[in-house]
């Protein structure tokens, strides 16, 4: 009797050891391998140069190789959907941009990117501007529209594609100035910017980092920031408010998502991660010097942020009649 009771006994031990064990083994601590942030714009663009400026700290903030993926086409929702169907482990982070509150205007997904991801943070806001040829005779924002208005086929402006943050700038002030606009899309920033030093098109709404070495080199001409304020890095370039023609608050921003299902924990732990990194002065001193805006708001913040957002461009959408290619 004894026997078989202790032989239950020690069963039951080895059983809730196992089940112990496998637990343990389940619950493995975040990060446990390389992370992978999944970037859906190409090599040499306002999202890589900002995650290469940072990728150092987060790996040894996370204690784990962070890896860059760039998941390219589509205005970003490629990159979206891979995320949105990846595993909810916290390995694999989409680092996106604005496209992500103007794809549901412009396309039809298999997604909503408010029920398919969980906000983390917003990493960083960078104001655009207004740029133009030094032979294109305009000083100011008000000589460009006033020119605009003068030409029979109104003027040009690139961007890096149909749908980008570039083409919006470009939209609002049309409709904001009432002024002729031809958009010109290109398949990248290079290319939309090469066009513009090279004076095939008159205008283009660059982000302020790319643009500010033209700028200083004197290969492009600098009209209005469309930021709410002054760039610490170009006090002489005036808000696009302050040359009469307000309503042209169009920045582009990154964020951090991870796909819906990932544990609290890891969103708490990723967020308060980027928190860290984004408040060590070191880091703080070096994005700024680039002309970005360090931010680290919380989930909920992010979550309500874009869907004001999402909000605001499909309104924007709907008024210049945008379409998806």
């Amino acid at each position: 009797m004894c026997l078989r009771q202790c032989n239950r006994l020690v069963a039951g031990w080895m059983a809730l050891i196992a089940l112990l064990g496998m637990n343990t083994a389940w619950a493995q601590p975040f990060p446990s391998r390389p992370i992978t942030m999944i970037l859906p714009f190409g090599a040499g663009g306002t999202s890589d140069v900002l995650m290469r400026m940072i990728a150092p700290d987060l790996s040894k903030a996370f204690g784990q190789n962070v890896v860059i993926d760039h998941k390219v086409g589509a205005n970003g929702s490629i990159a979206e959907e891979f995320v949105s169907r990846s595993k909810t482990d916290g390995h694999t982070m989409l680092v996106t941009s604005t496209s992500i509150a103007t794809n549901p205007s412009m396309m039809t997904l298999a997604w909503d990117p408010q029920k398919a991801f969980m906000p983390v943070t917003l990493i960083t806001s960078v104001p655009l501007v207004l740029a133009v040829n030094p032979q294109l005779k305009v000083q100011n924002v008000r000589e460009f529209v006033e020119l605009a208005k003068r030409s029979p086929n109104g003027l040009n402006f690139s961007s890096w594609g149909n749908g980008s943050i570039g083409h919006f700038a470009g939209e609002n002030l049309k409709i904001t100035a009432q002024v002729k606009l031809n958009h010109i899309p290109y398949k990248s920033t290079a290319q939309a910017l090469n066009d513009v030093l090279g004076g095939q098109v008159d205008a283009m709404f660059p982000t302020l980092p790319l643009a500010l070495p033209h700028i200083k080199a004197g290969k492009l001409r600098a009209l209005g920031l469309t930021s709410p304020s002054r760039s610490s890095l170009a006090m002489d370039i005036p808000t696009m408010a302050e040359t009469g023609f307000p309503n042209n608050e169009i920045e582009t921003w990154f964020a951090v998502f991870l796909p819906v299902g990932t544990d609290p924990a890891i969103v708490q732990k990723t967020y308060d991660t980027f928190k860290t990194v984004l408040n060590q002065s070191d880091v703080k001193q070096r994005l700024e010097s680039q002309g970005f805006r360090p931010i680290a708001n919380s989930p909920d913040e992010l979550g309500r942020f874009l869907t004001s957002q999402i909000e605001w461009y499909s309104r924007l959408i709907k008024s210049a009649n945008i379409k998806a290619d």
